[in-house]
């Protein structure tokens, strides 16, 4: 819950300041803000259930450790660093720092913030971005991860 309102926040955030560029530095600062563990084991959990539908010969623990080995939590870090440094500049980011720094004040900090609802806006808008960006760096382990849990299916049925 609290990630997700971190989420929400951070959507807020960045849809209500306009601006571009990047700045590599401050999305790495937000990333750490908005509890990078956290939203790792979230993907994970939520990887670990799609693929124990097909697999229910493999306990979820030995899926949850295939996805963890082709998954990797610095994967996440860097995509999320990349999106939100493609998508907004440095004070953008800023503010979305401030805004999680203190997330019983935060639509208080978005909305003084200039073109606040602008940025709110922007921020779902890549919410779209950095969900697709994500996909993608999985896909791309996802032949791997189906060809372990493929042997371990057959291990397991004997």
């Amino acid at each position: 819950m609290a990630n997700a309102y971190k989420w929400a926040i951070t959507a807020l955030c960045a849809t209500f300041l306009n601006g571009c560029g990047s700045s590599s530095d401050k999305a790495e600062e937000l990333v750490k803000i908005m509890g990078l563990d956290a939203q790792y084991k979230m993907v994970i959990q939520v990887a670990t259930a799609g693929y124990s539908q097909k697999y229910h010969d493999v306990p979820p623990v030995k899926i949850k450790a295939v996805i963890e080995e082709n998954i990797s939590q610095e994967l996440l870090k860097e995509t999320l660093i990349e999106v939100y440094s493609d998508h907004f500049d440095a004070d953008e980011l800023e503010l979305m720092i401030e805004a999680n720094k203190h997330p019983t004040e935060a639509m208080s900090i978005i909305m003084k913030s200039k073109d606040g609802m602008k940025l709110a806006k922007k921020a779902m808008e890549v919410q779209v971005d950095l969900q697709r960006d994500m996909a993608k760096a999985f896909e791309d382990r996802d032949e791997d991860i189906v060809d372990e849990l493929d042997d371990l299916q057959k291990e397991a049925r004997g």
